[in-house]
Order: structure tokens, then C-alpha cells, then sequence
């Protein structure tokens, strides 16, 4: 072999040696399923695309109450589709409230909104707590959510982000310090909010 052919291949094995890199990430990124059985870090269920929406659209009057002071930021929806609150349903509220409580600094960057089915006016487990806000839908506002948002269940949780997108589920047995944990990745990741 001449000096020619041996310049050529390490010319070519040095581009190789550069390349592959370059290669393997763009097939894991490509192909990331393949990356620990899929699974993401994230402790709730995420909606992938998120899903555009206003919470007014699932109020009853939506249009006429003020809700200037969740626009922009965090809102963590609880949903109650049966119009009683029961032990699930008291645990869930609880835990929101824990929630905002752990989130120490961060905790004015989250609102809590409880979407209650009752026909009561007023419901003490729920009046309790001066951080939550409680209003009012139908089975015609919960007909809407369910037609966006797939297998919800009573007492279940949505994060809605400051733009105003449901992007992710959380069931009513959820780990409260995995659901802390996602939040402060977001609150740590978002510049909005």
C-alpha cells in the first residue's frame, strides 16, 4: 500500500471517528422510546400535544366572572364529576392544598381551582380553604373537558400551564411529593408563570 491510500484511510477514519457521535444522537433523538422503556421523569400523566383551552369555557357564566387572577399563571384544576365530595375527593383537596404549601417561594406561582358539580351553593370542605377557587360546571362543561381530555375520572387533577394549556393529568392517588417534584422542575424551567 502506498503513502496515498494510508493518508486516504485515516482521512477517512478520522471522519468516521467524528461522525458516529453526531450519528448515534440524532438516532437516539430520533428514536428515543428505545431509551429506558420510554419512560419520562415526570410523575403525572403527560398530554402530549398539550391541549389549548380557557378555563372559562368550562364554567358555568365563564365569560362573566373574574378570572383575571389566574391568567399567567400555574393552575392546578381539580375535577369533580359525581357532585359530592367524598374521602378520594377530600384527600385530593387536601393535597392540593399541601402542595402549595410545599412549594415554599414558589407557591404564589400556583392556583388551585376546584370545578365543583354540586348544586349546593356553598360546601364546607371546600369553603375551609381561602387559596381555592371554587367554581361551578355542568355536565355540559364536563362533557366539553372529557371530549379533550381522554379516561378522566372523578377527583382527578389537570395542570394547566400560564399559557393556558392542559398538559398534564394527574389521578386522585397520585404521590403528592412526586406531583411537588414536577412542579418545581416547571416552576425551576419556566420564565412565565
Amino acid at each position: 500500500m502506498n503513502s496515498l491510500t494510508k493518508n486516504r484511510l485515516k482521512l477517512v477514519f478520522i471522519t468516521i471517528l467524528f461522525a458516529l457521535p453526531v450519528m448515534a444522537a440524532w438516532f437516539i433523538f430520533s428514536n428515543q422510546q428505545l431509551l429506558a422503556g420510554g419512560k419520562t421523569k415526570n410523575h403525572g400523566e403527560l398530554i402530549s400535544p398539550a391541549i389549548p383551552s380557557k378555563l372559562s369555557e368550562f364554567v358555568i357564566n365563564g365569560a362573566d366572572i373574574d378570572m383575571q387572577h389566574l391568567a399567567g399563571r400555574w393552575v392546578l384544576l381539580h375535577i369533580d364529576l359525581d357532585a359530592k365530595c367524598s374521602k378520594p375527593c377530600e384527600k385530593s383537596v387536601h393535597m392540593m392544598k399541601q402542595l402549595n404549601t410545599l412549594l415554599n417561594k414558589d407557591s404564589g406561582r400556583l392556583k388551585r381551582v376546584y370545578l365543583d358539580k354540586s348544586s349546593l351553593q356553598e360546601r364546607s370542605e371546600l369553603t375551609k380553604d381561602t387559596e381555592l377557587n371554587v367554581f361551578k360546571w355542568d355536565k355540559q362543561h364536563i362533557e366539553k373537558l372529557m371530549g379533550l381530555v381522554k379516561e378522566l375520572r372523578d377527583s382527578d387533577m389537570l395542570l394547566v400551564d400560564p399559557l393556558g394549556n392542559i398538559m398534564m393529568k394527574y389521578h386522585h392517588d397520585a404521590d403528592p411529593y412526586g406531583i411537588q417534584k414536577d412542579l418545581k422542575l416547571l416552576l425551576k424551567a419556566s420564565q412565565i408563570g
